[in-house]
């Protein structure tokens, strides 16, 4: 079965028109629902991540309350009184520290006191409710915190440590988040020391996690892109994230969002407070966030696999069984091509399929009877030739006996008859010699030449024959007796010599009118007119160009035996120039008959 063959190409285009809209429903669905779910995901992780928003800073705010209401505390009141000095104030000291290690997300608390009214510097730790402590030895204040204020200051994610207590006895450190604050003395700003409370990730990876699913991260990035929590394993808490899109997050403008890239995308939230500014960020890998489009996707095809198996099947039954009595049509033409005409075409269809070999079946019934036909006719003609050969012999007996006349005519002084013989002589070797089917203009004006001298012979000084011939003209080419049909008709349906005495004017010259690059050939007559009802029926004869036994009426002259006549003419015309030649009839007033002919230049006759 080769592509150029009726049934593949209707295979295909079944093919096409099945599975091409399948699939395009598939596209179109698997997009949208990608589509749809990103939005709804975006939706939900958006509205998600707003209440996780006033969690954490509602959280935040807590701890950062617990570490301020310190000023609150009656032991911190007395402690400003006593100076911190004495042993009345230690009590009091561990007090205060252990209201705030309460808390359970308080991990350890840290006092240095600085500026005390007596003694050197004094650190204290309290952990696990153990407090220990150590002269002069205190850590450096927290680089964030701002001198003069009470604003508190965040430090990120880190690993917990002993704050330089080496008499302490500390257990396995973890990572903390750690609030530290300045200690003053109230009402005025003096310095008394510093407040560190290291804070358990227990609560906040708790709240974090409420806003995952499976396959699912949530992270927690400050101010400088540093990780403050990552449910992602192997990210570096409290160091800067290295991701790039996490370095987008920091420059972007907007306080809520979503960036993506390659596999994942990343809604954010930007969290901002007097003492922190973070990032909460939940990331969605693309292969979770369409798995549910995917499995629709799959069950799709899956479908498409069990319908491209009937669709295929159902095509293959449909052309068989449409294509089969085409097949079978084309067997009976290929045995008909070798020549076995009388082939039987039997082709049951009902269909067109089978009107076409019954037509065919009958046409070539009615071929083998015309063949049979022509083969008797070839016969027939075979007969006639040898007899048309046999007869040559009758007019070139005539044409030699003219020429003795006109000798003895000579001889007896009659070259008026001499001359009438030998027109009549050229006449009938023009019209006996059948070679040349198409002439120069010269030899038809030269045949017409001794018509005519013939016919005024004849008519004597009632007839006037003009010539207007260009001399540029006598060269084309035209079909072999095309103007004797032309002048012949004058005297046979125009000219009556009792009326008035004839004239014929017989023109050659390129066209004056038409823009067309043409030769025009004119006869015209003064004979008798036609009527308007049968000028037009001519008109439409000629312009439907049919020669048929149509009868050409007034001085056209009508289709008899031996007569050539108008459509024959205007036929010939036709074929010899490809349907570029023209033939115009035109009746004159008072009387009179013109016939114009439009030779194109340029063309030759076939």
């Amino acid at each position: 079965m080769g592509r150029n063959s009726l049934r593949f190409k209707l295979i295909v285009l079944l093919l096409i028109a099945t599975i091409a809209p399948i699939v395009t429903t598939m596209l179109v669905t698997n997009l949208y629902t990608k589509q749809s779910v990103k939005q709804n995901a975006i939706r939900e992780s958006t509205n998600l991540l707003s209440q996780s928003k006033l969690n954490l800073i509602n959280y935040m705010n807590q701890l950062n309350d617990l570490t301020f209401s310190m000023y609150k505390n009656p032991s911190f009141i007395k402690l400003m009184d006593l100076g911190f000095t004495g042993y009345e104030a230690e009590p009091e000291i561990y007090n205060l520290m252990q209201s705030i290690a309460l808390n359970k997300d308080v991990y350890q608390v840290y006092m240095s006191f600085d500026h005390r009214a007596e003694g050197d510097p004094l650190s204290y730790l309290l952990f696990n409710m153990k407090k220990t402590q150590q002269y002069t030895v205190t850590a450096p204040p927290y680089p964030g915190l701002k001198p003069g204020s009470y604003d508190s200051a965040l430090e990120t994610t880190h690993w917990s440590h002993d704050y330089g207590m080496s008499s302490f006895s500390y257990y396995a450190p973890r990572q903390v988040l750690t609030i530290h604050r300045a200690l003053y003395r109230v009402p005025s700003m003096e310095a008394l020391g510093n407040l560190s409370v290291d804070i358990r990730l227990d609560t906040l990876e708790e709240m974090m996690k409420q806003l995952l699913s499976e396959k699912e991260d949530v992270y927690l990035l400050d101010a400088n892109g540093n990780v403050v929590y990552s449910s992602a394993p192997g990210a570096p808490d409290g160091r800067k994230l290295n991701a790039p899109w996490a370095d987008r997050l920091l420059n972007l403008a907007d306080d809520e969002g979503s960036l993506e890239d390659k596999s994942s995308i990343h809604m954010y939230e930007r969290i901002e407070t007097p003492f922190f500014q973070w990032y909460l960020v939940k990331t969605i890998p693309y292969e979770q966030l369409y798995r549910g489009a995917r499995e629709l996707t799959q069950i799709q095809f899956a479908i498409l696999a069990v319908l491209l198996v009937v669709v295929v099947a159902l095509t293959l039954w449909i052309t068989v069984r449409f294509t089969r009595p085409v097949k079978q049509l084309i067997g009976y033409i290929n045995k008909i091509q070798t020549g076995q005409l009388d082939v039987d075409i039997q082709v049951d269809s009902k269909d067109e399929i089978g009107i076409l070999a019954r037509r065919f079946r009958t046409m070539m019934e009615t071929i083998n009877h015309l063949i049979m036909q022509e083969y008797k006719l070839h016969l027939a003609n075979k007969t006639n030739q040898l007899r048309a050969l046999q007869a040559q012999i009758n007019p070139h007996f005539l044409y030699n006996s003219l020429q003795s006349i006109g000798t003895l005519a000579l001889q007896h002084s009659a070259p008026k008859i001499y001359q009438l013989l030998n027109a009549l002589a050229k006449m009938m070797r023009y019209s006996m010699n059948t070679q040349e089917s198409v002439v120069p203009l010269r030899k038809e004006l030269d045949h017409i030449r001794a018509y005519m001298e013939l016919q005024i012979q004849r008519f004597e000084d009632e007839l006037t024959v003009r010539y207007h011939i260009e001399e540029e003209t006598l060269d084309i080419f035209i079909p072999k007796m095309t103007l004797q049909p032309l002048v012949e008709n004058y005297f046979k349906h125009g000219f009556d010599p009792r009326e008035h005495p004839g004239e014929l004017t017989i023109i050659s010259r390129s066209s004056l009118s038409s823009e067309e690059p043409y030769f025009e050939i004119i006869v015209e007559n003064n004979g008798r007119s036609m009527s308007e009802e049968e000028w037009l029926r001519l008109s439409k004869q000629l312009a439907g160009a049919a020669v048929d036994d149509a009868t050409e009426h007034g001085n056209a002259g009508s289709e008899t035996e031996g007569s050539i006549g108008l459509l024959n003419v205007k036929t010939r015309l036709s074929l010899y120039y490809n349907e570029k030649a023209h033939l115009f009839v035109e009746s004159k007033e008072p009387c009179g008959f013109q016939v114009t002919l439009l030779i194109p230049k340029g063309e030759h006759a076939s």
